[in-house]
């Protein structure tokens, strides 16, 4: 019968996985999200007009040999000013940042106390 192992450190040798999850408990650590392939679809322009697309991968290739942009997946800064907008976030320096945000709840305190 096959049997799980799992080094212990402390032991410096393998031990079964349910004597080690006893002595060290359950695992605290979450996996990491792996997102999944595309799911079919046939594509109505381009070189595969009418045929199927099955997978990322041939979904990237697809876009690049037609000169096509995917829409709707980018950030709306990233749209304007080529990414150059003062809304986005990652051009903002942290004392600017501070600023709006002191400056935005100095104007919700003031309207809360004109209600």
């Amino acid at each position: 019968m096959r049997r799980t192992y799992r080094y212990d450190r402390e032991a410096k040798e393998l031990i079964p996985v349910d004597e080690w999850f006893a002595k060290y408990g359950e695992r605290t650590t979450k996996a990491t999200y792996v997102q999944p392939d595309l799911e079919p679809y046939m594509a109505v322009s381009g070189d595969m007009a009418g045929k199927m697309i099955r997978s990322r991968r041939e979904h990237r290739a697809f876009l690049k040999r037609n000169r096509f942009e995917e829409v709707g997946t980018e950030k709306a800064y990233m749209t304007r000013h080529n990414g150059m907008s003062e809304d986005n976030p990652n051009l903002i320096p942290e004392s600017k940042r501070e600023e709006q945000i002191c400056r935005s709840l100095s104007k919700t305190l003031d309207r809360l106390r004109n209600r």
